[in-house]
């Protein structure tokens, strides 16, 4: 397999961190804001797919250009250009937790740019009586104990931990930032789920079964309202199936990526 690399690349005059290894057909994996790395689970992926991970605007290694933003179409518009400045053409689109919330704000308007979408536990939507939770007034304990199937593994410990290691201080802390000022500003879509039907590509929709943060009545209200969806739960996991249960996330998406386009 190709070894994995990591570079600034620029886009409309911004600095974006991007990572990148594999090969074969495209996949851009939107990250979320609590592990913006390159994971097991990307080089999971690309075992059969080239994978791309850039960093979000704000997010250690790229540029601060959120201040810019003042909606998450501003957002989609990034990665819009993201693609056009590396040359993916139709990628698989997915993305977990805030990234997956982007991932679908593009498919709702952009479908046909993509080839697959990918959800994995997405903020976005409002549910009535499943509120997502404020996290972000959480001590770590406490937000490990939502956010995690289990807390006191050494991938929550490593993820959240009590103190953050001297060289993750600034990372850690750029990445929640990006987080509040979203949760801040516009925690959800109330209009997203409204124009779900015009979500029109291959669609899977994967959830961790214990997610404390963004409950699963989101993942099925997303897998009613994009028609043909493919609903997958992963047992034991909470919010981050993608950090917390690699293999099982990579084999479903690896799975639902081998099928023929309907």
């Amino acid at each position: 397999m190709k070894t994995r690399k990591e570079e600034t690349i620029k886009v409309r005059g911004r600095n974006t961190r991007l990572y990148r290894g594999g090969g074969g057909p495209p996949l851009l994996f939107l990250h979320d804001t609590f592990c913006p790395l390159w994971l097991p689970i990307h080089q999971m992926l690309a075992e059969q797919h080239e994978v791309f991970v850039p960093l979000h605007p704000g997010c250690a290694g790229s540029e601060d250009g959120f201040g810019q933003f003042e909606k998450m179409e501003d957002v989609v518009f990034h990665y819009l250009d993201v693609c056009e400045t590396i040359h993916l053409d139709h990628p698989v689109v997915a993305g977990g937790s805030f990234g997956g919330w982007i991932a679908a704000e593009w498919a709702m308007r952009y479908s046909d740019s993509l080839s697959k979408l990918i959800l994995i536990d997405a903020l976005g939507l409002r549910v009535d009586g499943a509120p997502a939770a404020d996290i972000l007034s959480l001590d770590p304990g406490a937000m490990r104990q939502t956010m995690f199937g289990n807390p006191t593994a050494a991938v929550a410990m490593e993820t959240i931990p009590d103190t953050p290691k001297a060289d993750d201080i600034v990372s850690t802390i750029l990445a929640r930032r990006v987080l509040a000022r979203f949760g801040w500003q516009f925690p959800d879509n109330p209009r997203l789920g409204r124009y779900l039907y015009r979500v029109r590509v291959p669609t899977q929709i994967i959830w961790g079964e214990r997610d404390g943060f963004v409950p699963i009545a989101h993942g099925q209200a997303y897998h009613e309202g994009i028609n043909g969806s493919e609903f997958k739960t992963i047992p034991n996991a909470g919010h981050l199936p993608h950090i917390e249960a690699p293999e099982s996330c990579a084999q479903a998406i690896l799975k639902f990526l081998s099928k023929d386009s309907r």
